[in-house]
């Protein structure tokens, strides 16, 4: 069975505590920045992928944990292929982490535990950004109709739908009148 590569993004401290003077000054002074790396994890989102994380081999879990991972799921609901656009930035810094990180640790002769690195690269760069509050309001149902492998199929359709109902509707007055000539043909004469 494959896995799921959704990634979610979740804040160590919350951007906004950075706001109150006190706990933000405590957090600066122990290096922690809002959106520094040390703010934040990346979660994958499935619950056996996480547990596959979780279980692998230690030197598999030492590169993911370089790369920003936390070993839990995230447990936000998004549709498949997407993340909070908020997140976006953060997003591709973990991407490049597991780019620069395959270059430090050798993990090429460890069982991956069903993990597959390559995938994974692979869906963070396709990851689409979405707003969950339009999800929420109902919003992004319309959204992302807007997107183009959406929108050109069901264009295509309904260009196809709309020439084969109007190619098949005949003008009422051509075909009475031909049918009026053909019964006029078929009629004896002098009637």
């Amino acid at each position: 069975m494959t896995m799921c590569y959704d990634i979610d993004i979740s804040y160590l401290c919350a951007p906004e505590v950075f706001d109150d003077p006190a706990k933000g000054a405590l957090l600066r002074r122990n290096g922690l920045q809002p959106h520094s790396r040390a703010n934040y994890v990346a979660k994958f989102r499935n619950p056996r992928t996480a547990r596959a994380l979780a279980e692998a081999p230690e030197a598999v879990r030492a590169y993911f944990q370089d790369c920003g991972f936390a070993f839990v799921a995230s447990g936000v609901s998004l549709p498949s292929g997407s993340i909070d656009y908020t997140f976006g930035n953060h997003l591709k810094d973990v991407a490049v982490r597991m780019q620069e990180n395959l270059s430090v640790y050798d993990i090429s002769g460890v069982p991956l535990n069903g993990l597959d690195i390559a995938a994974c690269i692979k869906a963070i760069g396709e990851a689409r950004m979405v707003d969950p509050t339009a999800l929420r309001s109902g919003h992004g149902f319309w959204l992302n109709l807007l997107r183009p492998t959406l929108a050109l199929p069901a264009l295509a359709l309904g260009v196809v739908f709309t020439l084969h109902t109007v190619g098949s509707i005949q003008d009422p007055s051509t075909s009475s009148s031909l049918m009026d000539a053909d019964v006029t043909r078929l009629m004896p004469a002098g009637r």
